[in-house]
């Protein structure tokens, strides 16, 4: 399966039901790399023979390893699938690999996860 980002993650996000796969979905599209790579791509995304496309998380997880990611993508990675509930659990001390970035896109999917709308991240002045 070899879509555009935008329409994957589109199609991915329509038949999202769980809030917190939606805010990895979100999380995925916002650092726009990770998923545009056709070894995500292939891991992640499956076709149930409905029309529709539906997320394997626990494939993802399972393949992160091997999906030829460097280090920052595969510990972001690694962050947002502990956030799906799929069994999966990585440290907190992954962020260590996490470039200024990701480290926001991270942040405000925490922030959306606890459902709090007060806090805003992103650069200060």
């Amino acid at each position: 399966m070899t879509e555009t980002t935008s329409t994957l993650g589109a199609r991915l996000l329509e038949s999202a039901t769980d809030p917190r796969h939606r805010v990895v979905l979100t999380a995925l599209l916002e650092e726009g790399h990770i998923l545009a790579l056709d070894s995500v791509q292939r891991s992640l995304a499956w076709e149930p023979g409905d029309g529709t496309v539906a997320c394997s998380w626990d494939h993802l997880s399972a393949d992160l390893h091997d999906l030829g990611l460097d280090d920052g993508q595969r510990a972001f990675l690694d962050l947002l699938l502990s956030a799906t509930g799929v069994l999966h659990a990585t440290s907190l001390a992954r962020v260590i690999g996490l470039d200024e970035r990701r480290l926001a896109i991270l942040l405000r999917a925490i922030v959306r996860l606890s459902g709090c709308d007060t806090i805003a991240v992103g650069t200060r002045t």
